[in-house]
Protein backbone atom coordinates (compact mmCIF):
# COMPACT_ATOMS: atom_id res chain seq x y z
CA UNK A 1 0.00 0.00 0.00
CA UNK A 2 1.58 3.49 -0.95
CA UNK A 3 1.72 6.22 1.80
CA UNK A 4 0.79 9.53 1.34
CA UNK A 5 3.45 10.89 3.43
CA UNK A 6 6.16 10.12 5.26
CA UNK A 7 4.62 10.75 8.78
CA UNK A 8 4.58 7.72 11.20
CA UNK A 9 0.89 8.73 12.34
CA UNK A 10 0.00 7.67 8.79
CA UNK A 11 0.99 4.13 9.41
CA UNK A 12 -0.87 4.29 13.13
CA UNK A 13 -3.82 5.94 11.69
CA UNK A 14 -4.42 3.02 8.87
CA UNK A 15 -4.09 -0.05 11.64
CA UNK A 16 -7.12 -1.54 13.48
CA UNK A 17 -7.92 -0.45 16.57
CA UNK A 18 -6.20 -3.03 19.57
CA UNK A 19 -8.85 -4.90 21.42
CA UNK A 20 -11.45 -4.22 19.04
CA UNK A 21 -15.26 -5.18 20.26
CA UNK A 22 -14.09 -7.15 22.73
CA UNK A 23 -13.50 -3.80 24.97
CA UNK A 24 -15.92 -1.98 24.10
CA UNK A 25 -18.64 -4.57 25.10
CA UNK A 26 -19.74 -4.62 28.87
CA UNK A 27 -19.05 -7.40 31.15
CA UNK A 28 -21.62 -10.57 31.07
CA UNK A 29 -23.80 -10.39 33.68
CA UNK A 30 -24.82 -13.90 35.85
CA UNK A 31 -27.98 -15.26 35.40
CA UNK A 32 -29.07 -14.03 39.14
CA UNK A 33 -28.59 -10.34 38.06
CA UNK A 34 -31.85 -8.00 37.44
CA UNK A 35 -30.62 -6.80 34.18
CA UNK A 36 -29.92 -10.35 32.84
CA UNK A 37 -30.95 -10.41 29.11
CA UNK A 38 -31.65 -6.81 28.82
CA UNK A 39 -30.89 -5.39 25.40
CA UNK A 40 -30.49 -2.24 26.83
CA UNK A 41 -27.56 -3.39 29.12
CA UNK A 42 -24.60 -0.95 29.06
CA UNK A 43 -27.05 2.32 28.95
CA UNK A 44 -27.97 3.38 31.62
CA UNK A 45 -31.50 3.20 33.13
CA UNK A 46 -33.00 6.52 34.56
CA UNK A 47 -35.41 6.05 37.50
CA UNK A 48 -37.00 2.72 35.79
CA UNK A 49 -35.54 -0.57 34.17
CA UNK A 50 -36.04 -0.08 30.31
CA UNK A 51 -37.23 -3.89 30.35
CA UNK A 52 -39.99 -3.77 32.83
CA UNK A 53 -41.07 -0.42 30.85
CA UNK A 54 -41.84 -2.52 27.60
CA UNK A 55 -43.67 -4.64 29.45
CA UNK A 56 -45.44 -1.93 31.20
CA UNK A 57 -45.85 -0.17 27.79
CA UNK A 58 -47.34 -4.22 26.05
CA UNK A 59 -49.45 -4.69 28.46
CA UNK A 60 -51.17 -0.98 28.40
CA UNK A 61 -51.45 -1.73 24.70
CA UNK A 62 -53.44 -4.60 25.20
CA UNK A 63 -56.16 -3.21 27.64
CA UNK A 64 -57.14 -0.62 25.06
Amino acid sequence: MTRFTDSPYERMMTRRPEGGKETSRPPSLPHSHPCYGCGSYGSPCVGICHREMERWLKERKRKK
